[in-house]
């Protein structure tokens, strides 16, 4: 005769065997470690510009955690361009480029976002963010970002509904990843991406298929 115990007790069993399951076939977490750079424009119109930056990150991070189990970590802030304001997105990716080359020692960093302040549209070719390529697994995943910020960011939990310059962010990562632009006017990834949080079928694919890639060497 079976107990009522025995019962009780093959039952926990089962459970705790389940929950070992699920948690031993989880997706690993990726993370990547992210230099944070900031323009003059950006450091001018806000004092607390170094936990702006970082804010900016972690709400792009919780998005990424919670779609793709892709935490993104800012490793260090720093002032650059130190003085000269640079206001078109393409000469200041070139300039990240030289004064940060992807062969130089970075043991402690993955990826650079470089941040500006500047008043540029981003409907205009000078003012739009932009990454140095669309990653994938054979050349490895782009290293540098520049995004324009419209307006102050504060931080405000990871519950908050993405505000447009870190769907920017989203959007520009989701490029690091391999994600391309898409016709698909709901998508994220689609060129006039505004206020979408979402990505289409396609690009979330591409994004689990390409997240633990390295990054280009």
């Amino acid at each position: 005769m079976i107990t009522r115990r025995r019962i009780i007790c093959s039952i926990l069993s089962a459970l705790a065997f389940c929950a070992c399951s699920l948690f031993s076939h989880q997706t690993p977490q990726r993370i990547v470690r992210v230099k944070l750079l900031a323009d003059v424009a950006f450091r001018a119109r806000n004092p607390q510009w170094q936990s702006e930056a970082r804010g900016l990150i972690e709400a792009a991070s919780d998005y990424y955690e919670r779609e793709f189990n892709v935490r993104l970590i800012g490793q260090s802030v720093a002032a650059w361009p130190e003085q000269e304001r640079v206001d078109s997105t393409p000469q200041l990716l070139t300039r990240l480029q030289k004064y940060f080359p992807p062969q130089a020692k970075r043991d402690d960093y993955d990826l650079i976002v470089a941040f500006s302040g500047e008043n540029v549209s981003r409907y205009l070719t000078a003012g739009r963010p932009r990454v140095d390529r669309v990653g994938n697994c054979r050349q490895g995943l782009s290293r540098y970002i520049v995004a324009p910020i419209a307006k102050i960011f504060r931080y405000a939990g990871v519950n908050r509904e993405p505000e447009p310059d870190v769907v920017t962010l989203i959007h520009e990562f989701g490029h690091v990843l391999g994600a391309e632009h898409v016709d698909d006017n709901q998508s994220l990834m689609h060129e006039d991406f505004g206020y979408r949080t979402e990505f289409d079928a396609k690009n979330r694919a591409v994004i689990e298929k390409n997240k633990f890639c390295p990054f280009a060497k």
